[in-house]
């Protein structure tokens, strides 16, 4: 499984690499993103929605969750200039459609991938929640009346790796909202290149309560 590659995405996962590179201070309210990324890696089971800001849509959604054995299934759907990527995996098989293409794998094939909380799927872990402190070029916060944070981290793009320079991105920052208590309410990636800017809301839902994941693939299956 792999998000669509749009700027914003790709640069995220450049971003992530580079988590331990680089020399500069610590930022403010560091505390609050580590736990908001422990608390998103502890979960049983959640699902992911991305929306585009600008237009309104929502361009990728990601569900998983662990059984009683901590074998993980989920979901996957995006979409972005046209194309579409959809998979379903529950650790036994795994089935994706790929912009017109459809393919099925079961555990044993080449290619397929079972994830475990020990083995944890890329979007089901920490790295979810993007943050590469010593990255950051600089860090402007606003706190509420009722003690909720607002904290903005701008990042130096010439520390960001090729990825940020193949898509040429020309700046990149992340906003992270807390609640008067420290709970993350929702994030956003902003990301400008040479040629667009995009911006990115990112909601992490039904925490802990995902019920059933359904296989969102079968559906293409004759398209």
């Amino acid at each position: 499984m792999r998000f669509l590659k749009t700027a914003a995405v790709a640069l995220t996962v450049a971003v992530c690499l580079l988590c331990t590179s680089c020399g500069t201070p610590e930022p403010k309210h560091d505390t609050l993103v580590y736990q908001a990324r422990e608390d998103y890696a502890a979960l049983d089971s959640a699902k992911v929605v991305i929306t585009n800001e600008d237009t309104g849509d929502i361009e990728q959604e990601f569900t998983f969750k662990y059984d009683e054995k901590d074998v993980l299934t989920y979901s996957y759907y995006g979409k972005n200039g046209g194309k579409e990527y959809a998979q379903y995996n529950n650790g036994i098989e795994s089935y994706t459609y790929d912009n017109g293409e459809y393919s099925h794998l079961v555990k044993g094939d080449k290619g397929f991938s079972k994830y475990t909380r020990k083995a944890k799927h890329p979007q089901a872990d920490e790295g979810m929640l993007m943050f590469a402190p010593k990255a950051v070029e600089s860090v402007s916060d606003i706190i509420g009346d009722d003690g909720s944070v607002t904290v903005t981290y701008v990042y130096d793009v010439s520390k960001l790796g090729k990825d940020a320079e193949e898509i040429g991105t020309k700046g990149f920052s992340t906003t992270y909202f807390f609640d008067k208590d420290g709970e993350l309410e929702y994030f956003t990636e902003n990301t400008v290149t040479k040629n667009a800017q995009y911006n990115y809301r990112v909601d992490i839902t039904e925490r802990n309560s995902v019920d059933k994941i359904e296989n969102n693939v079968e559906q293409y299956k004759d398209k």
